[in-house]
């Protein structure tokens, strides 16, 4: 079974170049959840979550650059934060915090096109928490992985 996520470039950067390869994603075992049954409780994984709904938001957001795009935005803030966490927890270094900070705030839209994790679930029995369903944006399943290793997916683009 594989497991699915999307992100942006600049995502895979940084957890990859600050974060010593080692990267935290959510996930689901559905590509397009469009595809399946309507009795399907996977049908009901709405865009927000369903990575090929995200793929081609942020794919439409690089051919058609949009300043004011919410997911961009979104992953924008999320960098700078956690860059700030981890300097002063001591995880990365003051310099490795900003370096983070600029490229979060790069407009550069080739750093924010849409990547698809490829996840063998063998690769990462045991590791894989399913989110609460209070957390969820629908009743289909998702996941987090909170330590997913470079050598433990596989990256594709459409």
């Amino acid at each position: 079974m594989i497991l699915y996520s999307t992100n942006c470039y600049l995502k895979y950067f940084i957890q990859k170049e600050f974060y010593k390869d080692v990267h935290y994603i959510w996930c689901s075992e559905i590509f397009d959840s469009k595809t399946l049954s309507t009795y399907s409780a996977g049908h009901f994984l709405p865009p927000s979550s369903n990575p090929a709904d995200i793929y081609k938001q942020l794919q439409g957001e690089c051919v058609r650059p949009d300043r004011h795009s919410y997911k961009i935005n979104e992953q924008r803030a999320s960098f700078k934060s956690l860059a700030m966490r981890f300097a002063a927890s001591g995880t990365i270094s003051d310099f490795d915090r900003d370096e983070i900070i600029s490229l979060a705030d790069s407009n550069e839209q080739a750093y924010w096109r849409p990547l698809i994790y490829l996840i063998p679930q063998e690769a990462v029995m045991g590791r894989v928490k399913l989110v609460p369903i209070a957390k969820r944006a629908s009743i289909a399943k998702e996941y987090i992985i909170e330590d997913l290793k470079g050598s433990e997916f596989q990256i594709i683009e459409l």
